[in-house]
């Protein structure tokens, strides 16, 4: 059985997730599902990539 985190941004169980900064002068890193990364990269400035956690 494969592990699984909780997205913060959706809410749902993903057992592969990408670290990423996102926020303004927010330095905090977030695990996030590919669909939200997908959501909150496009022209956001703020977006830093930091790795793939696979469960």
């Amino acid at each position: 059985m494969p592990k699984v985190k909780k997205c913060p941004h959706c809410n749902e169980d993903h057992s592969i997730m990408f670290r990423v900064q996102y926020k303004p002068a927010d330095k905090t890193w977030y695990f996030l599902c590919e669909a939200c990364v997908l959501e909150v990269k496009p022209g956001n400035s703020h977006y830093r990539y930091g790795g793939t956690w696979k469960g």
